[in-house]
């Protein structure tokens, strides 16, 4: 098989293609782990916290503050919390009830790698009061289904803004949702399912 070396073509074995591709494989596996290690970029989480009714008096929880502690470090309030379960503070365990929840959650858990957003969202509106306010990508997008709205409606949340924001070390564009106990048509959606 011809492989490009350069500006050449050169020759090699199955053997040697095999253990290029490994390697190629390989190359692409550590890139992609490599973007999960990006923490959320300090002034976007200003910018984003800026936005986010919080008063000075308010009670905040930063339920994943990661190693970096950037949302944590930049909210400007008077008492704030902070979970992190490498630092053995489980958001999902925490039973106080705060004002606020704000953060960038974990996306899927490490082991398992299931979707965690749905039940962040579920945890964060047990135990805030006022609202929450979080960072998420395309991906998880959907987890907004009518049923998790309805829920959330019923506990008294409604989503009053979707903020987009990109950053390119990660995968492009990001969605900053930020609900509050404000009724808010904003959003709309049918429990009726088409078939």
């Amino acid at each position: 098989m011809l492989i490009p070396k350069g500006r050449k073509m050169e020759l090699v074995t199955n053997k040697e293609r095999q253990a290029l591709i490994k390697e190629l494989l390989m190359l692409r596996r550590e890139r992609e782990r490599d973007r999960t290690f990006y923490y959320t970029n300090e002034e976007m989480v200003k910018d984003l916290i800026g936005m986010t009714p919080i008063e000075v008096d308010d009670v905040v929880l930063d339920a994943g503050s990661g190693k970096n502690k950037v949302w944590f470090n930049n909210l400007v309030c008077i008492k704030k919390y902070e979970c992190e379960i490498e630092d053995g503070c489980d958001f999902y365990k925490w039973d106080k009830k705060v004002d606020w929840i704000v953060g960038n959650p974990p996306f899927r858990d490490k082991a398992m790698g299931n979707n965690l957003i749905a039940s962040w969202i579920e945890k964060a509106s047990e135990v805030a009061e006022r609202g929450m306010a979080f960072l998420i990508n395309h991906k998880v997008f959907n987890t907004l289904t009518p049923r998790r709205l309805e829920k959330l409606r019923e506990k008294g949340f409604y989503l009053q803004k979707i903020h987009t924001v990109s950053d390119k070390r990660w995968f492009g564009r990001y969605y900053y949702r930020i609900f509050t106990k404000n009724p808010s048509d904003l959003v709309t959606w049918s429990l009726k399912n088409y078939k």
